[in-house]
């Protein structure tokens, strides 16, 4: 059965794809991260706020990051797909 050339990912899109996954999993991994830390240290205190606090303010702008990447790599990869 021949192959359809039309549908064949170039190597710059497979790496994009592993970058990709590898991406999300690690958005992923913060959101968890965040509910169990802020569920696990309601009651303790460093620097004079809690430590959920402290998850939801280092969480949060890591998953913005994380996002924002993957939409930027999104566009990089679909103006490259358009321009060929």
């Amino acid at each position: 059965m021949p192959e359809d050339d039309g549908h064949a990912l170039t190597d710059e899109e497979e790496i994009w794809s592993a970058l990709r996954t590898g991406i999300g999993g690690l958005a992923v991994l913060d959101l968890i991260t965040m509910i169990i830390v802020s569920e696990a240290m309601e009651d303790s205190t460093w620097q004079g706020m809690s430590v959920s606090v402290w998850a939801i303010i280092i969480g949060v702008p890591i998953f913005a990051l994380l996002s924002a990447l993957t939409l930027f790599g999104d566009r990089i990869i679909l103006r490259n797909h358009r321009s060929r």
